[in-house]
């Protein structure tokens, strides 16, 4: 491996328990989302890379349950160029390089890439499911199954793997032939009797933007507080 994980890496035949395996899919998918308490990514390698340039940093990702993050993007250096703060319908954002701060509601996250920030533990691997959505209803066949889900007005086509139970793959589905939002997930480890994924990667295909994120450290049911401290004497900006 090329960097470590703090956890135990689980190939592609490992399972889960035979008493999750016993319960029903979604329900047990749920039960190994790490939303459901505080988390926080320590480390976490990210590469993004687009027709114009390839771009590597380091990032960490604290999370308090249940709608908190704050999310540290850092040069190869150590050197920490962006903090981004979401909280409920709030978005603030530190740029330490232009010093900056940055202002907005969720609703910029669903005008700039259709989605809301309720998606967020897609980040993570978590599954997202619609409300009245009937637990154990689904019911796996195989190794692999396939659900759709409409959260939001928006379709999610989620491939999952049903010896991990764990989302392999989910993609946005558009009523009009361009494509949507693309995530996978790979190289899970276990942390704490949940599976994470070590590999995630994005793909959006209007931007022609592929993003790689790996996940170095964790800590789940992390017991701190996320906080912002906004940039003293920086400029402020509304992000419509």
């Amino acid at each position: 491996m090329s960097c470590s994980v703090t956890g135990k890496l689980v190939n592609g035949t490992a399972k889960m328990s035979s008493n999750l395996l016993d319960e029903d899919v979604l329900k047990s998918i749920e039960n190994q989302n790490i939303t459901r308490n505080n988390f926080f990514i320590q480390k976490a390698e990210i590469e993004v890379i687009n027709q114009e340039k390839k771009e590597k940093f380091i990032s960490n990702i604290k999370f308090e349950y249940p709608d908190k993050y704050l999310v540290s993007i850092k040069s190869k250096s150590g050197i920490e160029g962006l903090r981004i703060y979401i909280c409920e319908d709030t978005i603030l954002a530190n740029d330490r390089i232009r010093r900056k701060i940055y202002v907005g509601t969720s609703f910029y996250f669903k005008n700039k890439y259709g989605l809301s920030k309720n998606f967020l533990p897609l980040i993570v691997g978590d599954i997202i499911l619609e409300k009245s959505k009937e637990i154990g209803k689904e019911k796996c066949a195989g190794d692999e199954l396939n659900i759709d889900q409409s959260i939001g007005g928006i379709l999610l086509n989620y491939s999952i793997d049903c010896n991990k139970r764990k989302i392999s793959h989910v993609e946005q589905v558009n009523n009009s032939n361009r494509e949507g939002i693309k995530i996978k997930y790979g190289n899970f480890f276990k942390k704490d009797s949940i599976l994470v994924p070590h590999l995630i990667e994005f793909y959006d295909a209007q931007s022609n933007t592929k993003i790689r994120i790996k996940v170095v450290r964790i800590e789940l049911r992390w017991n701190g507080k996320v906080e912002f401290v906004p940039g003293k004497g920086y400029e402020l900006i509304e992000l419509l």
